[in-house]
């Protein structure tokens, strides 16, 4: 019986007691700052305040992969490096005003610090809600709210920046295919205005019809003067004045419809429907351009409203808290803890060594 009572001294007594003294009498006070933040998708970027108005929002999650990301980016080595920049947290940790088991060795390897650094931030993921909580411990309460704000924001401008590269990536080819409209429009305009400056026409094909136009009523006012003639002939002689005044005025008007019948053919050049010929598929180029200029901007504005919904982002629902006490290490309930771990391993080595005697005695 005093043998069982030694060893449940040494096994349970003593590393209790050894426990129950450092978290009691030197264990450093560990303040925790905890934060709640999400990663959204949106249809508009207008975000409401508060967890009810985040849940009815047009905002919603952009999914796991995104929210993991961010996680990963939190405990990266980058992620160290802007805290050790902005917050000196090498030193705050090394301080010798820390315990000695809870501080860092102020000679740690970058790859030491890093795995102190991740003991001290922990990113807890709830995947039905989408939602990351940040919990940063530190030996100063207003420290580990600085700190938790720093995360959130470098997280915020990592966000960011992935989404106006995904943005980029998706109008890269929609502003490529109306540089190339573009190019096409000028490339036609210079055609067409090159064609009007040699040939001093603006279009052909309009004057054309206007000539048509002219010839047109020349012909119609013609039939009317000979209509007039012949009934004023019926009547009066031909050497009458308003006979020749009508005759003369329908030889004018036959002079003129011959000028512009020649004008409409060509002339004495004939190159009225070189003209047209030439200038037509000019006009047809400049129209196309024009149209596939239209259908690349209209492309332009599709892609980057898609892009718009696509956008990511950090929306903090839970400011990082100020601590205003120490919520670890807690004291009694790590004290139980290990009194009852080892009074378990008492219990199993007592079973193994009664096993043991059993097995030795047959």
């Amino acid at each position: 019986m005093h043998a069982i009572a030694k060893s449940l001294m040494i096994v349970v007594g003593i590393p209790t007691l050894v426990a129950g003294n450092y978290l009691g009498f030197f264990a450093s006070d560990v303040y925790v700052s905890e934060a709640s933040f999400a990663i959204r998708s949106a249809q508009a970027a207008a975000q409401p305040g508060g967890l009810t108005a985040l849940l009815a929002s047009p905002i919603v999650a952009a999914g796991s992969q995104d929210s993991m990301l961010v996680s990963e980016y939190i405990h990266s080595h980058d992620m160290m490096q802007k805290l050790q920049q902005d917050h000196n947290i090498r030193r705050h940790y090394s301080d010798e005003s820390i315990d000695l088991l809870s501080r860092l060795d102020a000679r740690a390897t970058e790859e030491q610090m890093r795995d102190y650094y991740r003991e001290k931030i922990s990113v807890l993921y709830e995947s039905q809600s989408d939602v990351l909580t940040l919990k940063v411990r530190a030996f100063d309460a207003k420290l580990s709210q600085q700190i938790a704000s720093s995360i959130i924001s470098i997280s915020e401008a990592l966000i960011n920046d992935i989404s106006d590269r995904m943005e980029d990536d998706a109008l890269l080819t929609a502003r490529a295919e109306l540089d190339r409209a573009i190019e096409q429009v000028n490339v036609a305009s210079e055609a067409l205005s090159e064609f009007r400056g040699n040939n001093s026409s603006m279009n052909p094909v309009a004057e054309t019809q206007a000539q048509f136009g002219v010839v047109s009523t020349l012909e119609q006012r013609i039939t009317e003067v000979q209509a007039e003639l012949a009934e004023k002939r019926a009547f009066m002689r031909d050497d009458s004045a308003e006979v020749i005044s009508l005759r003369n005025r329908l030889n004018a008007l036959s002079m003129q419809l011959k000028i512009e019948k020649a004008k409409l053919l060509g002339g004495a050049d004939g190159q009225s429907s070189d003209l047209i010929a030439n200038y037509q598929p000019l006009a047809l180029a400049q129209e196309l351009a024009q149209q596939q200029y239209a259908s690349a901007l209209g492309s332009l504005e599709m892609a980057r409203l898609e892009a718009q919904r696509k956008k990511l982002y950090l929306v903090s629902f839970i400011e990082p808290s100020l601590p205003d006490e120490a919520v670890e290490p807690e004291r009694l309930l790590e004290t139980l803890t290990v009194a009852v771990f080892s009074f378990v391993l008492f219990l199993i080595g007592g079973l193994m060594w009664s096993a043991l005697q059993d097995h030795i005695g047959k």
